[in-house]
């Protein structure tokens, strides 16, 4: 069977690859929420029942006893000797927020117009429905595809706070694999082979409780001097980092993206110096009460060529100078920036893949990413991690979340292309 029946495959039965990524939008797995671990356990449960219909093994890790479950299904294929092909997805999502803003149910799944509408439609339920439906496809009909090695398939649970679940698996050794497809949003012609480094960090202010009448002559307002710190951590983006020689062509590649296609020239300074987000800020227990205690969660993504311990201390210097006193702590492990070279058979199977579904209209490349994704987790195990997936950026963590229709069958499409390729390629 060539891939092209494959991928006819794909268009007649799209109706189902649509329903499976809508039936996981009406699963509100918003990480964090009060029911996130039950929530999570249910689209484990869903998937698990999806792929065990089309003869997957299904085996549920824990880490802990009370620890999220990660789901990992594996696909025989046709039993003959050859690589371990990952599909990765995450089923957790950011919090939908204040529902007043959206202009639809942010977990109703409805199609409208040819978008598919909700929380994680483009981060990333739609991408995770995709690489799931076309495993479904492989397996069912991998003697006819002459497909060599296996297939697993990977929910990890809690990627929007870290990916910890998964990173630990690995660690053990209960994850094991020689490349993997991540199907987070990308640009339709680039995929995302690399990434900058995590530092989520923590800011602990002390103060001194007193009377709010008494302000500013007696106690000490931690939040005032979490506000000063707010500030000074603004002196992160002056830092900027001299990358090393290998990722060369995809910094390139990406800078040209971000300062001509896109059209900010800017953003390719994200390239090379640390981004800064206070995300959350949490003090004070009374308005008429000096504060005693400030946090400060700050999202801080390490540029090419810096590690995220050197970014903490200065964090730690610049914070200390305006807040004596204060903690400066990792929220979740820090990661250091990752790449997987453009050579290497995934990323260039997944350009191919791109180039035939997609067409050459547009020059498909590899290019970096500016945030971070579970890839670092794979890569840092020496899995070769490729990141690609449907999506429409500006939606993604923000209201009216959306993705088209058509671009959840492409994206299915070229899985199918690159996984096919890869397996037999060695």
């Amino acid at each position: 069977m060539s891939t092209r029946i494959i991928r006819q495959l794909i268009r007649s039965r799209q109706q189902e690859l649509v329903e499976l990524a809508a039936s996981f939008i009406r699963i509100p797995s918003e990480n964090p929420s009060p029911e996130f671990k039950k929530r999570s356990a249910e689209m484990g449960r869903h998937i698990s029942r999806y792929l065990a219909a089309k003869g997957f093994l299904i085996t549920e890790h824990r880490r802990s006893e009370n620890a999220l479950v990660t789901v990992v299904c594996d696909a025989p294929l046709t039993r003959v000797p050859g690589p371990r092909l990952l599909f990765c997805g995450h089923t957790d999502v950011v919090p939908a927020g204040d529902c007043s803003h959206w202009t639809f149910d942010p977990f109703s799944g409805e199609v409208r117009a040819g978008m598919l509408l909700g929380r994680g439609a483009s981060d990333m339920k739609g991408g995770l429905a995709s690489l799931i439906f076309v495993a479904g496809l492989l397996q069912e009909f991998a003697p006819t595809l002459n497909l060599k090695g296996s297939l697993g398939v990977i929910a990890s649970p809690d990627e929007e706070t870290g990916g910890i679940e998964v990173a630990s698996l690995l660690d053990q050794g209960l994850i094991k694999g020689d490349a993997c497809l991540i199907g987070e949003p990308t640009d339709r012609y680039h995929p995302n082979a690399g990434e900058k480094g995590k530092a989520w960090m923590q800011v602990i202010i002390p103060g001194q409780t007193d009377h709010g009448s008494l302000q500013p002559l007696y106690g000490i307002s931690a939040v005032r001097r979490g506000a000063a710190a707010v500030e000074a951590l603004t002196k992160l983006w002056e830092l900027k980092s001299t990358p090393p020689s290998e990722p060369c062509q995809l910094l390139y590649n990406t800078e040209w993206l971000l300062s001509q296609s896109l059209g900010n020239p800017l953003l390719s300074q994200l390239l090379y110096r640390p981004s800064y987000n206070p995300g959350v800020i949490q003090g004070g227990t009374n308005v008429n009460v000096v504060a005693d205690k400030c946090i400060i969660k700050v999202d801080t993504r390490v540029p090419f060529g810096m590690k995220p311990e050197f970014v903490l201390d200065i964090a730690r210097n610049l914070v200390c100078a305006v807040a004596p006193g204060a903690v400066v702590e990792p929220m979740v492990p820090c990661t250091n920036p990752n790449w997987t070279l453009e050579d290497r058979t995934i990323v260039r199977a997944m350009e191919l893949g791109i180039q035939r579904v997609l067409g050459m209209e547009e020059p498909v490349f590899s290019v970096l990413l500016l945030g971070s994704s579970d890839a670092s987790h794979f890569r840092r195990h020496g899995i070769e991690t490729v990141l690609y997936g449907p999506g429409l950026e500006h939606t993604i963590h923000g209201y009216d979340e959306r993705v088209s229709v058509e671009n959840l069958i492409e994206s299915a499409e070229i899985y199918a292309e690159t996984a096919v390729k890869y397996l037999r390629s060695f």
